[in-house]
């Protein structure tokens, strides 16, 4: 996963693994992200609740972005109920702002009476 996907989701690290449950998670990213042995590992080695998503977490930031981690998990969040899908949208907001926002050149013509608001300034 690329490093901006990687703070957009680290941004909110802590709603996530306290709130975040790992099981409908990975039932979600099963066929397309995790194989079924790293499915295992978290179920076994990680007994609560926070060590399950924070592992899951860490396997996701070390997934090649050609397998699209980032758009996978959040689209995981969204299928699960209204609480993961408020998540996602939050992680998503976080990604935008971070890394797709967009300078627009506002042409002059768009602010009226400019050249009168300020003494001397001459357009």
């Amino acid at each position: 996963m690329d490093r901006q996907k990687q703070k957009a989701i680290e941004h909110h690290y802590a709603d996530l693994t306290k709130s975040m449950d790992p099981l409908l998670v990975m039932d979600n990213l099963r066929s397309s992200l995790l194989s079924s042995a790293e499915e295992e590992l978290i179920k076994k080695l990680h007994s609560t609740h926070r060590e399950r998503n924070r592992e899951l977490l860490s396997l996701l930031f070390i997934k090649r972005e050609e397998f699209e981690p980032f758009k996978r998990f959040v689209e995981a969040l969204k299928e699960i109920d209204d609480n993961h899908a408020l998540m996602a949208k939050a992680i998503l907001k976080t990604y935008e702002n971070n890394n797709g926002g967009v300078l627009v050149k506002v042409p002059k013509t768009s602010l009226p009476d400019a050249e009168n608001s300020c003494p001397g300034l001459q357009m």
